[in-house]
């Protein structure tokens, strides 16, 4: 009897086993290579670990795979679909509905180049400023749609048809970062009668993608002429000859001595702010 009571113990606990045998066993991911690669998908990449069944499926951020292929028990290759940029959790789903992941197993690079989005003056703006010389036009900012490192502008400035004297070329000033935005500084206020053309390029994100070479251009309106003129601090006479409402062009300030000599209070070698000059149109 008790002989019997053995065999049957012995027999349950090999039946027992055998069901554990049995049992499903989830699928183990180990390891994904590449385990890096574009936001914009498209990687193929080879999943390697244990328990993949055929019909399983891949999942990269929550986002299923495309072209899975179940090559064995322990390798699996799929092409990465779009995602977020950092780390994501792959996981693999075997058709019995156990799964495994394999946390942070894949990460999304940025592959995205800046995008402008807006300029300060904007394309094609006219701007009516206060003052010919102080325009309120003392920088130039465009706007991207992420975070940049750095870029280049050229800003080309040429008169207007109706200035009141031609005047081509270059302007100097100084480029700098602010977050989204990429700032030209000139060292003065941008000058009145004249259009200006900006070219942006070799903008930079924090992942090295250059943004595409954007030009765009404003003009700054040309003011009323004037015929008299009141005295400013810091004025001389080459710079009230140089204004845009006056002659646009310093060496005529000849033509502002000629025009007050005959006033008594007149003294080329000293005007004051609050002096009124005559402006003489010849």
């Amino acid at each position: 009897m008790g002989r019997v009571r053995y065999l049957v113990t012995i027999a349950l606990i090999a039946m027992i086993a055998g069901m554990a045998g049995c049992a499903k066993k989830p699928p183990v991911i180990e390891s994904v290579s590449p385990n890096q690669g574009p936001e914009v998908g498209g990687t193929t990449i080879t999943i390697t670990g244990k328990n993949f069944k055929e019909g399983a499926t891949v999942t990269i951020g929550g986002n299923p795979a495309k072209n899975v292929t179940v090559v064995s028990k322990t390798q699996i290759t799929a092409v990465t679909p779009p995602g977020k940029v950092g780390p994501a959790d792959v996981v693999v789903t075997n058709p019995d509905n156990l799964s495994g992941t394999l946390a942070g197993g894949f990460t999304y690079l940025d592959s995205t180049p800046p995008k402008l989005v807006s300029t300060d003056p904007a394309d094609g703006a006219v701007i009516d400023p206060p003052d010919a010389v102080e325009t309120g036009v003392t920088r130039i900012t465009m706007t991207f749609d992420e975070p940049i490192t750095g870029g280049e502008v050229k800003v080309h400035m040429v008169t207007l048809p109706d200035a009141l004297a031609k005047h081509e070329g270059d302007i100097e000033g100084t480029v700098s970062v602010e977050g989204n935005s990429l700032v030209f500084t000139p060292p003065k206020a941008l000058l009145s009668a004249r259009k200006y053309t900006v070219t942006v390029t070799g903008v930079k994100d924090k992942a090295g993608n250059t943004a595409q070479d954007y030009t765009f251009s404003f003009s700054i309106k040309t003011p009323k002429r004037v015929h008299w003129y009141i005295v400013k601090k810091g004025d001389t006479l080459y710079s009230i000859a140089a204004r845009p409402d006056t002659y646009d062009d310093a060496s005529k300030w000849v033509w502002i001595v000629e025009g007050n000599q005959d006033d008594y209070a007149f003294d080329r070698d000293r005007i004051w702010p609050g002096q009124r000059l005559f402006i003489p149109w010849w």
